[in-house]
């Protein structure tokens, strides 16, 4: 039986999947997680090593080349891991995510969270942008990056929306952030309807 799969069929199963994008080059090609939305974007719910559940990841759906699913006997240890951890079923985000536009998508996470990670994967690989979101446009998002000292940078970063390739939220990683960095010396970003 193939293990390859559609995003629906993933989405349909749950089951654990590795998204392949390849388009987008070693190192930040493939995404570990569970399916739980698809449309022009795709809500992954993340799993860090393979038991966590670790944030939220929506990716361009046109960069997905291929789904594959876990072998069955670590699926279910997977399960049986993260349900043993609290873990499983992986829950769902607790806000609606816009799927429509990476627009749609960084307003729907910016309602709740403060704090998210965007992804320039084509033109920066490797590289993950915390933040929060400062301006948003029909245009890009002026990201108000924090740095790994936990320091808030004065302007914002501009990002083409065509240049973004993943958001983030949710994480362990985000999470020390957001409550062991410097408090932010900006007024929150609050989000129109569109």
């Amino acid at each position: 039986m193939s293990r390859t799969l559609s995003l629906d069929e993933a989405r349909t199963t749950g089951a654990v999947v590795t998204i392949h994008r390849r388009g987008l080059g070693p190192g930040t090609d493939l995404l570990d997680g569970v399916v739980l939305a698809s449309g022009v974007w795709t809500l992954v719910g993340s799993l860090a090593d393979w038991a966590h559940a670790d944030g939220y990841e929506v990716i361009r759906t046109e960069d997905v080349t291929k789904v594959r699913r876990l072998r069955r006997a670590n699926q279910r240890f997977v399960e049986r891991a993260a349900a043993g951890l609290g873990s499983w079923p992986l829950p769902h985000p607790d806000l609606a995510v816009d799927l429509t536009s990476v627009e749609d998508v960084v307003r729907s996470v910016a309602r709740t969270s403060r704090l998210l990670a965007v992804h320039a994967e084509a033109e920066s690989p490797g590289e993950y942008f915390p933040g929060a979101v400062g301006i948003l446009t029909d245009e890009g998002l002026g990201l108000r990056f924090i740095d790994t000292a936990g320091r808030w940078e004065a302007a914002p970063r501009w990002f083409g929306l065509g240049e973004i390739t993943r958001v983030s939220w949710g994480s362990r990683y985000l999470g020390a952030f957001d409550r062991f960095g410097d408090r932010p010396p900006f007024a929150p970003f609050v989000p129109s309807d569109g």
